[in-house]
């Protein structure tokens, strides 16, 4: 019977890489895929990949006063006007007015629209410090 999802336990230590199943290829949900973003968290040492159907992607993190709706809006509004895919989002408030918030991201066309993009976020009200970082095919770690 098939499962919902498949497991396997890999020698990362000896082999530092892991073959995906054949099946992640045949996925008919996944036919126009062209990518996959690779998410590495540093403290955990979690890796998650997400397909991608677009070309590019991007990182973004914002260190803001609160994370708030105003917040919420500009970013959702940025996502829609320049076709960004939303890929995974975390954040967190370290003190009682300073909070993380990161976002990566899908998109066609990344470098074209990064000068908009920037000036977006650094419009966002209580915006201590922001990193714009653009994510292409073939850069690796």
């Amino acid at each position: 019977m098939a499962g919902l999802t498949k497991g396997m336990i890999a020698d990362v230590k000896r082999k530092g890489e892991i073959k995906l199943p054949e099946d992640f290829f045949k996925n008919p949900e996944l036919k126009g895929m062209k990518a996959a973003m690779v998410i590495y968290f540093e403290k955990s040492g979690e890796i998650r990949l997400i397909p991608m159907v677009k070309e590019g992607g991007a990182r973004v993190r914002l260190e803001v006063e609160k994370v708030n709706p105003a917040l919420m809006q500009t970013m959702t509004s940025l996502f829609k006007q320049h076709d960004l895919k939303v890929l995974f989002t975390t954040g967190f408030c370290f003190e009682q007015n300073r909070c993380v918030y990161e976002v990566y991201f899908a998109a066609d066309s990344i470098r074209e629209k990064e000068s908009q993009i920037r000036d977006t976020i650094n419009s966002i009200p209580g915006l201590y410090k922001s990193e714009f970082e653009i994510l292409e095919l073939g850069l690796e770690w």
